[in-house]
């Protein structure tokens, strides 16, 4: 177990995964619209050693030496590579959470491991859609050759739900975004029903 492990949780982390092209940040941005008087509900905003293109989500940026930096002296709750750049949540996640605030975050599968270390209450949704959407949605963002994109696709697998994981559950997003965001609606808000249900509980003991 993890020292920073807290032996309970009044919140939720809901880790968002997927392979790239599933439409991960349309689905959570669609959903958070309909969910935007929901005080109890946050996004985090992950720090990445990547720019900012103006065509996903909003993050933070450092370059690769400040990011090692940070880490190095805790600045973050989480931290994962992958695709060649360096990811991480702020520290301001875990307070959250403990707080008993339901934090979204879109996460790599193979930073789940750590994550379930992290946080008790790991909630996992997997976004997904087939071979040929992926290709094209990756191919329209403009940043990759063909073979780039081929290669990416090659390493993505499906996610299998480890005994860490508190609640799973997959969406199929080939279809309409507003679909999937519904989808992924529903599965917040019986996620917010359990923080209430929680805070009830603790509140009787």
């Amino acid at each position: 177990m993890s020292p920073d492990r807290a032996p309970h949780s009044a919140g939720i982390l809901l880790a968002v995964v997927g392979p790239s092209g599933a439409g991960k940040d349309t689905l959570i941005r669609l959903a958070l619209e309909r969910l935007e008087d929901e005080p109890r509900l946050s996004l985090a905003r992950r720090v990445i050693t990547r720019a900012c293109d103006g065509g996903s989500e909003l993050h933070d940026t450092l370059d690769e030496g400040t990011f090692a930096q940070a880490e190095a002296d805790g600045h973050f709750c989480l931290t994962w590579r992958a695709h060649g750049l360096a990811y991480g949540l702020p520290r301001s996640v875990a307070d959250e959470v403990s707080n008993g605030a339901l934090v979204i975050a879109n996460l790599s599968r193979r930073s789940l491991e750590a994550a379930a270390d992290r946080f008790p209450r790991l909630a996992v949704v997997e976004i997904t859609a087939p071979r040929e959407v992926l290709v094209a949605r990756i191919a329209a963002r403009g940043r990759e050759t063909r073979e780039e994109i081929e290669a990416r696709i090659a390493r993505s697998v499906p996610v299998e739900a480890g005994e860490g994981v508190w609640r799973f559950v997959r969406i199929d997003n080939s279809g309409p975004a507003e679909k999937g965001a519904s989808q992924l609606e529903t599965h917040i808000r019986s996620l917010i029903g359990e923080l209430a249900e929680r805070s009830d509980t603790l509140q009787r003991v």
